[in-house]
């Protein structure tokens, strides 16, 4: 008789225990809160250490829109495949040569820029020394 009583006194306990600990956490978060996406813009930045005249690039990274070339540059593209393929050209491009709104700027690593080509002031190809960032 005395097992029986010592075993339902384990059980009554147990379930005692477990009701505490499942009624405590029941509205209190368990983390900190989330952060809110920051809608905003990412810009695309060119580094050469030649005149540059034009390029073609990709972009590629979720929520990509309404693309604008900045200062006098002109912007061809064109958006499929969640990507951006654009086609710049101007008199000397330099610095940030594109701006993009994003649906969250806090996520720019998730944003890639890749050359498919440039040229020069002169029309000449750029094999190397063209470098694209995409910066907040």
């Amino acid at each position: 008789m005395m097992r029986r009583t010592r075993a339902y006194r384990a059980v009554l306990l147990s379930l005692a225990a477990s009701a505490l600990f499942v009624g405590c956490g029941g509205d209190s978060p368990t983390g900190p809160p989330q952060p809110q996406p920051q809608p905003g813009e990412l810009r695309v930045v060119l580094a050469s250490g030649s005149s540059v005249g034009g390029v073609v690039l990709t972009v590629t990274g979720p929520g990509i829109a309404s693309p604008a070339a900045s200062g006098s540059a002109q912007l061809y593209y064109d958006q499929s495949g969640g990507a951006l393929h654009a086609v710049m050209v101007g008199t000397s491009l330099s610095g940030e040569i594109l701006s993009f709104a994003v649906p969250d700027v806090a996520q720019v690593a998730g944003y890639q820029v890749s050359l498919q080509e440039a040229t020069g002031t002169s029309n000449q190809p750029l094999s190397a020394g063209v470098q694209l960032s995409v910066v907040p």
